[in-house]
């Protein structure tokens, strides 16, 4: 059955809080500004910024027919700036390591560049998250420095890369 990435469908809220088994792992695919136990409301609530003609954040699901396999957004769409961040880039624990991921961010890096018209599109990534950070100097994406010890998860500090591709350079791979 072939993959699509679409706007991601609110019925599905459930099913991405159920990828989420530990904070460390909350913090890691959602991010820091959820509180553990990750819940379907804190979710529902993020997406709010979604709605209306003012929307900030655009969030994306990629489906297997009507199944959920993965979720981001591009998040913190800043109009003036012509910039926004992809976010909450998490794939369905058992269709990690696919290639899942690529499919998701080039199709956010096409709407974000081509649709809504961005100049830089940013991340933060944990230094230690290998493959993600393999997964987006393969789209394109360069590293710009390192938050040092920036998020507290339990009683350990993690690094936080920062990372952007800009639209010249997207256009240039394709």
């Amino acid at each position: 059955m072939p993959l699509q990435v679409e706007k991601f469908k609110a019925i599905d809220i459930g099913r991405v809080c159920s990828w989420i088994k530990s904070e460390a792992a909350m913090v890691l695919w959602a991010g820091p500004s959820f509180e553990w136990p990750m819940t379907q409301k804190q979710l529902r609530e993020q997406l709010r910024a979604a709605k209306g003609k003012a929307a900030t954040l655009f969030p994306f699901g990629l489906y297997r027919g009507s199944v959920l396999i993965g979720y981001c957004e591009l998040a913190q769409y800043n109009r003036k700036s012509q910039s926004a961040n992809l976010s909450r880039v998490i794939i369905s624990p058992k269709h990690r390591n696919k290639g899942f991921a690529q499919i998701m961010i080039g199709h956010v890096l096409k709407f974000g560049f081509g649709e809504l018209g961005l100049n830089r599109i940013g991340l933060g990534v944990f230094d230690f998250n290998k493959l993600a950070i393999k997964c987006y100097k393969n789209m394109g994406f360069k590293l710009e420095g390192t938050l040092r010890e920036s998020y507290k998860v339990g009683d350990s500090f993690w690094n936080c890369h920062v990372m952007s591709i800009l639209c010249k350079e997207w256009q240039a791979k394709l």
